[in-house]
C-alpha cells in the first residue's frame, strides 16, 4: 500500500492552522474559568487559594495591562506561525502498513530472543504491533517532546535570571506578578515569549517527530499546563497538580523574593531543578518565611521597647504641673508601594519606624505617646501577619 496523506480533522481548516489556534482558545477558556472562580470566592475554593486577595495589591501591573500584553504576544506568535505554515507546503504522509509490518517484525524477533515465538500466535503479534504503533509510539513521542520543552525552558529561564541585562529588559516583566493568576501565564516580553514558548514548542515538535495531530495535542496541553501553574490555587483534587510535581504551589515559590533563584523548571517536571540544586520545596519555603517573620517581629518589639523607654525618660524630666495638648503623631504614609521585593519594603518599613521615634516627633503627653506606640505595634504585627504567603490560602501547605 502506498503512503497516504493524512486528512485534516476538520474540512474547513488544516491541522497545522488548528494547532496554532486551539491553544489560544484553551488559554482564554481556562483563564476565564479561574477568573470567575476568583470573583465568586467560593469557600470551597478559597481555602486552597495560595495568596489572599489583599495580597494581589502587591502586583506591579494591573489586570487590563496583563490582558493587553498577552493578546499582543499571541497575535505576533500566531502570525509568525501562519507564515511558517504557508512556507511549508509539504503534506503529512503515512504508510501505516509498512510501519505495522516493521513493528510485527520487531515483536517476532523479541519473542524469538526469549523463546516465546511458539506460544504467541500471529494474530496476537498483529495486536501487539497495532498497540505499539498507534498508542505507545504516540505516548513516547509526546514524552520526548515534554522532556525537550522542559530542558529548553529550564536553561533559557535560568539564563534570563542570571544575565542582568536579560532580566532587566525582558524577564522582569513577568515578575511584576507577585501573586500569579491564570491570565498572567503568558505575560512576558514578546521577545522572551517567542524564544521560551514558540521556539521551545517548535523544537519539541521537530525533534520528537510527532505528526500534526500530535502537535495539536501537545501545544494545547502545554498551554493548559502553563495556565494551571499560574492559576493561584493549590487544588488537591486537580489532576494536573496531582500528577505533575511542577504545579501552581511549586511555581508560586519562584515568584516570591526568597525563591526567585529557585524552581526554574517549567512546565512539566522538576528534574533539572533537582539535578542542578535549584529545587525548593514548600517545607523549605515555609521555614524561610517563619525565620523572616521572627526577625521582623523581634525588630518591631525592639523598636517599640526603645521608643517607650525614651518616652518615659522624656516625661520624667517634665514639671509635674505641665500639661500639653495631645498632638496627632501618626504618620500619614501607607504601605510603601506594591514592590514584591522584600529588601526594598523592609528598608522603607524601618525608615517609617525611625520617623516615629520621640526624637523625631513633636512634644506630647506620655499617655498619647503610649497609645500611639501600642497602635503602631499592633499595626506592625498585623502587617507581619499579612506578609505570610497566606495563612489559609496555601492550600494547607503551611
Amino acid at each position: 500500500m502506498a503512503p497516504t496523506v493524512q486528512p485534516p480533522l476538520f474540512s474547513f481548516i488544516s491541522d497545522q492552522s488548528l494547532a496554532l489556534l486551539l491553544p489560544i482558545v484553551v488559554y482564554w477558556t481556562y483563564s476565564l474559568l479561574f477568573h470567575w472562580i476568583s470573583l465568586q470566592e467560593f469557600p470551597w475554593f478559597e481555602k486552597y487559594r495560595i495568596h489572599t486577595k489583599e495580597e494581589e495589591t502587591r502586583n506591579r501591573v494591573e489586570l487590563p495591562d496583563v490582558i493587553k500584553a498577552v493578546v499582543t504576544q499571541q497575535l505576533l506568535q500566531t502570525a509568525l506561525g501562519f507564515l511558517a505554515v504557508l512556507a511549508d507546503d509539504s503534506e503529512m504522509t503515512f504508510d501505516d502498513e509498512l510501519a505495522l509490518a516493521g513493528y510485527e517484525t520487531r515483536v517476532i524477533q523479541l519473542l524469538s530472543f526469549f523463546g516465546l515465538q511458539k506460544i504467541v500466535s500471529l494474530s496476537a503479534v498483529a495486536i501487539i504491533a497495532h498497540v505499539c504503533y498507534y498508542y505507545l509510539e504516540s505516548v513516547a513521542r509526546f514524552t520526548v517532546a515534554m522532556a525537550i520543552l522542559d530542558t529548553w525552558q529550564y536553561f533559557l529561564h535560568r539564563l534570563f535570571h542570571a544575565v542582568p541585562i536579560l532580566y532587566r529588559h525582558f524577564h522582569s516583566r513577568h515578575h511584576r506578578l507577585y501573586v500569579t493568576y491564570a491570565f498572567g501565564a503568558l505575560y512576558n516580553h514578546p521577545f522572551e515569549g517567542f524564544l521560551m514558548d514558540s521556539v521551545g514548542a517548535g523544537l519539541a515538535f521537530l525533534i520528537s517527530g510527532m505528526g500534526n495531530r500530535g502537535a495539536l495535542a501537545f501545544f494545547s496541553f502545554s498551554t493548559l499546563k502553563t495556565l494551571d501553574d499560574h492559576c493561584g490555587y493549590n487544588l488537591p483534587f486537580n489532576p494536573l497538580q496531582l500528577i505533575f510535581s511542577n504545579n501552581a504551589d511549586y511555581h508560586d515559590i519562584h515568584h516570591q523574593h526568597f525563591g526567585i533563584k529557585s524552581n526554574y523548571s517549567q512546565p512539566f517536571g522538576t528534574t533539572w531543578d533537582r539535578i542542578l540544586g535549584t529545587h525548593m520545596s514548600r517545607e523549605e519555603a515555609n521555614e524561610i518565611i517563619r525565620k523572616r517573620n521572627e526577625r521582623r517581629a523581634a525588630q518591631v518589639a525592639s523598636v517599640a521597647a526603645g521608643s517607650i523607654m525614651s518616652i518615659a525618660t522624656t516625661s520624667s524630666s517634665k514639671a509635674p504641673h505641665a500639661h500639653h495638648k495631645d498632638q496627632d503623631v501618626l504618620s500619614g504614609g501607607n504601605n510603601g508601594g506594591n514592590d514584591c521585593h522584600e529588601e526594598s519594603e523592609h528598608k522603607a518599613y524601618a525608615f517609617r519606624l525611625h520617623e516615629r521615634r520621640p526624637g523625631n516627633l513633636e512634644r506630647h503627653s506620655t499617655g498619647s505617646c503610649l497609645v500611639d506606640r501600642e497602635g503602631m505595634l499592633t499595626r506592625s504585627r498585623s502587617r507581619l501577619d499579612s506578609d505570610l504567603i497566606s495563612r489559609e490560602g496555601l492550600g494547607k501547605a503551611l
